[in-house]
């Protein structure tokens, strides 16, 4: 089976570009390398992770160029798309909107225009639970009405869902919309308060702390997120044409940013020196997963515990390779 992932030189899309290629899939990859964090991480990914997949299958292109892409799908007909290629965070300043409303609204509509015109089967992209806001109702359950996200990240992540339901009725195409709750592990994202922590520890890079780190996140290991991804892919192939719906991937164990500097402290047995700043304003109080659908559908549930998590991220940021790249990666 040909399956084509978007945005597979970042976090996500590698570790499980990877995993696809172990399981006998035909992977490709569309990735523009942009440089919203370190395009060095970026190729370091690419060379640790991605070694088995040729550059032949690698297509360095925008994903707001429709005509290239749009030629990328006819040439390889993949089965599945499995669209992450996104403008991540919520920190962005005003003056850097237009990022989200390129990557995530026109971009994410050439990707969904495209796969329909050219009939793929299987359309899989990626939501996030920054679409729910400061919901009253915990844990979050897919079908919650009234979504009310607090920033522009997740409203264009919101907005994704309505288009892609909204359009792929009556067509060829299923689509599903995949929420994932605070993605973590190797190789991920620097700008993120866990490779900061521990770049902290291993370096002498100083931990900004965004509030008074009591706001708690439903933290999902790397190997859980891309094992759910890759059974929902699969069950989704059960449905019928037109078919949409959106599922979370989460484990349903919130801990707070207090909770995730304890963590690193009894791996590395240091204290952490925090700097503290005023909270931001596009950051949720907590994040929860009510995973009952996913288990449904899946029969799975994340299960790597944040103790364990933060160990494997620790070992694997100590390696001399890596530590010593920590600083420019973080910035």
């Amino acid at each position: 089976m040909t399956v084509l992932i978007t945005g597979g030189l970042g976090f996500v899309g590698s570790h499980l570009a990877a995993r696809l290629q172990e399981a006998g899939k035909r992977v490709y990859i569309v990735d523009s390398v942009s440089d919203y964090y370190s395009t060095d991480l970026k190729r370091n990914r690419r060379r640790e992770l991605l070694t088995s997949i040729p550059d032949s299958q690698v297509f360095e292109i925008n994903i707001c160029d429709r005509s290239s892409l749009k030629q990328i799908l006819q040439n390889i007909s993949p089965k599945t798309v499995i669209h992450l290629a996104a403008q991540a965070g919520v920190r962005l300043p005003i003056s850097k909107l237009h990022n989200y409303s390129e990557s995530n609204l026109m971009g994410f509509s050439n990707v969904l225009q495209s796969v329909i015109e050219v009939e793929t089967p299987n359309f899989l992209y990626a939501s996030s639970s920054s679409v729910y806001g400061n919901s009253t109702e915990i844990p979050y359950k897919e079908k919650a009405m009234g979504l009310m996200p607090i920033s522009f990240y997740g409203a264009t992540k919101l907005g994704n869902e309505f288009l892609a339901h909204a359009a792929v009725i009556g067509s060829k195409t299923r689509a599903r919309g995949i929420r994932f709750f605070t993605v973590y592990g190797p190789w991920g994202r620097p700008d993120m308060a866990y490779f900061r922590l521990v770049t902290s520890l291993l370096t002498d890079y100083q931990f900004h702390l965004f509030g008074d780190g009591s706001v708690k996140r439903d933290f999902t290991y790397i190997d859980d997120t891309v094992m759910g991804i890759e059974l929902l892919a699969k069950q989704l192939e059960d449905t019928p044409n037109g078919y949409s719906d959106i599922v979370n991937l989460g484990g349903g164990r919130p801990h707070s940013i207090n909770d995730l500097i304890y963590e690193f402290e009894e791996v590395t047995k240091r204290k952490i020196q925090v700097i503290n700043e005023e909270n931001s304003p596009g950051d949720v109080r907590v994040t929860f997963a009510d995973s009952a659908y996913l288990e449904n559908l899946t029969g799975f549930v994340p299960s790597i515990s944040l103790t364990e998590g933060a160990k494997r991220f620790f070992d694997w940021a100590s390696t001399m390779e890596v530590r010593s790249k920590l600083s420019s990666w973080v910035g």
